[in-house]
């Protein structure tokens, strides 16, 4: 089929995908850049097979457009907009090649049901204007899922291949791809049609080919005293709690935001009904199964700690596939409730896209954004003042703060910000970068703002040096209303070994 055919004949699905791309490709270049963003394009400046937090491919990204669009929010997002296009693009192919007894223009009213459904959560816009992990970790999900259908529909030996090199640039996205691989484990085990197929080698090369291209992250990690391992492995275990209702409430509370309470209400209609039925809806174990893992052990997990409320999403493109077959969608839309629940999901996702063009807007620990483009380049002043980079360098008391700073520097401005290492205090990625010698006998200017998030630190930052006086203070606010502080202390003569 000629690509024009293949538009024409999907045409209403395009029709919404174009306007769509083309509305985020504009609204990229007028929103916020989060501090996770800029502790990216940080990393994308420093190329490497993997960093502290989290594997490359956020930053490869971040690389990818800064290098196409320069040092931009445009450059920094572009392709969070591509990942999420890709990604309505499988979810509307998976339904499409579905194989059951449905007509080709059936399939597309419910493909295109899907990507609807998929668009009425606020995560699917979230993660389509911010570069994160987990933007990348979404489409690579999605497209074993669609490559693991294929290989069943089909039996071709390349897709479950095709599916193992997914799961590892999934992996190089984030770790939490492999949650995936359960799903996929159980089901064939499960199912008698597809069961003989644990014994064919294929999957077993997939896993290996899974594993070759996640090798240059294990590779880091073992050049690194296997830091990021340790950090999400390790040192999160050793953070669970004894057994509360606080974190599950807090998750219930974050997913019924992510999804919105429309899309959280179908997915549990949507379980009883295929719970109910679940011999009956063999071809649907798979869509379900692929997301129940990484859902139910986060779930568990919240009973003993704090769970981010992205941990769980990858899970639900799975979910939004089994319900949209599981219900009627045209019965569904005509009940009144359903319709107050979609009216419901656009004022958050009109709300989502709408709270960060209002400068300075006080959310308290929300927000997180406000001050730092201007405040950046008061800072660069301010040490021009007190010598420049030669005499005097500037640090803060977390990751965040030094990637914003460092992001919104004046163009010429290429130093280096420092973070927490600079007091000896554990600062992530910063770590890995160190500090170096020829800081000692510099003064500093040492940046915090007045979020809880972080402490200001100065009781352990005055050991290091002779003197630290607080020189200025900037203020941000709405309104009348207080929105941040960035305050700004002059050390002299630091000594790292104080």
């Amino acid at each position: 089929m000629k690509f024009r055919d293949f538009i024409e004949e999907h045409k209403y699905f395009f029709y919404f995908m174009s306007a769509l791309t083309l509305f985020r490709f504009v609204f990229i270049n007028f929103t916020i850049l989060t501090p996770q963003e800029a502790y990216y394009w940080y990393y994308s400046l420093k190329p490497a097979l993997s960093y502290f937090d989290h594997p490359p491919v956020a930053a490869y990204s971040i690389w990818f457009g800064t290098t196409l669009f320069g040092k931009s929010f445009f450059g920094v997002k572009f392709m969070a907009v591509i990942w999420s296009l890709l990604t309505n693009l499988l979810l509307y192919m998976t339904v499409v090649r579905y194989k059951d007894d449905r007509t080709f223009p059936e399939k597309k009213a419910l493909a295109l049901s899907a990507v609807i459904l998929f668009n009425l959560t606020v995560f699917a816009h979230l993660y389509a204007m911010i570069i994160v992990p987990d933007t990348p970790l979404i489409f690579f999900w999605m497209l074993c899922i669609f490559l693991f259908q294929e290989y069943l529909n089909y039996e071709k030996k390349k897709y479950i291949l095709l599916a193992g090199l997914s799961l590892g640039f999934g992996l190089m996205s984030k770790y939490t791809a492999i949650m995936i691989a359960p799903g996929i484990f159980i089901f064939l085990l499960l199912s008698k049609e597809h069961r003989k197929k644990l014994a064919d080698p294929y999957i077993y090369m997939a896993f290996i080919l899974a594993f070759i291209v996640f090798s240059g992250v294990i590779y880091w990690n073992a050049s690194h005293d296997w830091a990021s391992f340790r950090f999400q492995f390790g040192d999160r275990t050793s953070g669970l709690k004894s057994i509360r209702t606080k974190y599950i409430f807090q998750l219930i509370g974050s997913q019924l935001f992510m999804l919105t309470p429309l899309v959280f209400v179908l997915f549990s209609g949507m379980t009883g009904k295929l719970f109910k039925n679940w011999n009956d809806r063999k071809n649907l174990q798979f869509f379900f199964l692929s997301g129940f893992f990484i859902v139910v052990a986060f779930t568990f997990i919240s009973l003993k700690s704090l769970v981010k409320m992205n941990w769980l999403l990858p899970g639900y493109l799975g979910f939004i596939l089994t319900t949209i077959f599981v219900f009627n969608a045209r019965e569904i839309t005509k009940k009144l409730i359903t319709k107050i629940g979609i009216a419901f999901s656009l004022l958050l996702i009109v709300l989502l896209h709408l709270i960060p063009l209002i400068p300075n807007l006080p959310l308290g620990e929300g927000n997180t954004w406000s001050g730092w483009s201007d405040s950046a380049q008061k800072i660069a002043k301010l040490q021009d003042q007190f010598g420049g980079q030669d005499s005097c360098f500037v640090f803060t008391n977390s990751y965040k703060a030094s990637s914003l700073i460092k992001f919104y520097l004046p163009a010429d401005n290429d130093q280096e910000i420092y973070a927490q290492n600079i007091y000896n205090q554990p600062a992530l990625q910063f770590d890995i970068w160190g500090k170096p010698e020829t800081l000692n006998g510099k003064s500093a200017l040492y940046i915090f703002d007045d979020r809880r998030e972080y402490k200001n630190d100065l009781k352990k930052v005055e050991p290091f040096f002779d003197s630290l006086e607080l020189i200025e203070e900037f203020q941000y606010s709405f309104a009348g209303k207080h929105t941040r502080t960035i305050s700004c202390y002059l050390g002299k003569n630091y000594n790292d070994h104080k």
